[in-house]
């Protein structure tokens, strides 16, 4: 389970939020070119961090799902084994943790999902290996690897 993309995202919107209100501030207090140099700035220190906070936050949802339904998942999710039908790599890391697309058998239904692994499961993560899972108790995609279980 990860939520760091959304604990990125929640930064850099705070970041432009923090940006807005001084933006605010200096529009109310300054006058002429330092004004409208400062005006420049923020602006743009704004835009930036809000275009990165929406993308984090995009990302985190459309990768891993919503932080609350993994949470959720991750507590009292219902109990699963998962085959490992599928691999695809990608250039996708957290630290030195992968983030590959794994294509999981749950019950006879292929789902495929975008799984952080952490540096020591990296061998565990081959066609044909059954891994713990969590599946979401209210029905949604969301499904959580419990690499605490692998053996």
């Amino acid at each position: 389970m990860t939520v760091t993309f959304e604990r990125l995202g929640r930064w850099f919107l705070a970041g432009a939020a923090l940006s807005a209100g001084a933006l605010v501030v200096v529009l109310l207090l300054l006058e002429g070119t330092a004004r409208l140099a400062s005006s420049i700035a923020l602006g743009a220190l704004g835009a930036s961090l809000l275009i990165q906070g929406v993308v984090w936050t995009t990302l985190q949802r459309r990768w891993f799902g919503s932080p609350a339904a993994l949470r959720l998942t991750a507590t009292r999710g219902t109990p699963a084994l998962a085959r490992v039908a599928g691999v695809t790599s990608t250039t996708s890391a957290i630290g030195n943790e992968a983030i590959p697309v794994l294509d999981l058998d749950v019950g006879g239904r292929l789902v495929r999902r975008r799984v952080r692994v952490p540096f020591n499961h990296a061998a565990d993560v081959r066609v044909g290996r059954m891994l713990p899972v969590r599946l979401d108790p209210e029905g949604s995609p969301v499904i959580v690897v419990e690499w605490d279980a692998v053996r």
